[in-house]
């Protein structure tokens, strides 16, 4: 992968497709330093093999690498080599929350629906600035993942797609609370 730091604070990560299997899909991964890689995208459409990461999700000044993952209907395979590093731009934006991480939120409550898509809602954390949440899944057996994007402060419920679940699957959620500084603990 490929990373670009715009003056405006995003970043664009490019790549070059696979040239065995077949790819569905590509998630972005992004690492700050000092920090665990997480996923920054949803799933892309395979075409483009480029994506710009918003301002919003990254830290003024923080340095990051990026890595692609590409996806398909059955697994994932191995995520691309990590760009070299990055550093944000900064911009003027006052930080009213002097940087604090959001608290947790209520826990997750999981509904399975009868077209196979699963609603997960939650309560907001009671301190800290949150400006986005991320849905995180796992499956019986298989690690932890995010299963979408950034996703807004409000409305604080999400209905996971039937195409990102296995049929049958036995599956836990947690929500992970996010401002433009940190992450905070997971409901």
């Amino acid at each position: 992968a490929q990373a670009v730091a715009n003056a405006d604070g995003s970043v664009t990560v490019s790549w070059s497709a696979p040239t065995e299997g077949t790819v569905t899909s590509y998630v972005i991964l992004a690492t700050r330093e000092g920090q665990p890689r997480h996923a920054i995208s949803g799933r892309l459409e395979p075409n483009p093999t480029s994506y710009t990461v918003d301002s919003s999700e990254l830290i003024p000044g923080a340095s990051y690498t990026f890595q692609v993952g590409p996806l398909n209907v059955h697994t994932h395979g191995p995520p691309s080599a990590a760009s070299a590093a990055v550093v944000v731009a900064t911009a003027d934006a006052a930080q009213p929350d002097g940087g604090a991480a959001p608290g947790r939120p209520g826990a997750a409550q999981a509904v399975a629906n009868a077209d196979g898509s699963v609603t997960v809602s939650w309560s907001a954390p009671t301190e800290g600035t949150v400006t986005s949440y991320v849905i995180l899944a796992t499956r019986e057996g298989q690690p932890r993942h995010a299963i979408s994007g950034r996703l807004e402060p409000n409305p604080t419920s999400y209905t996971v797609d039937s195409s990102e679940l296995i049929p049958g699957a036995s599956y836990t959620f947690q929500v992970g609370p996010l401002n433009v500084h940190t992450h905070g603990p997971n409901s």
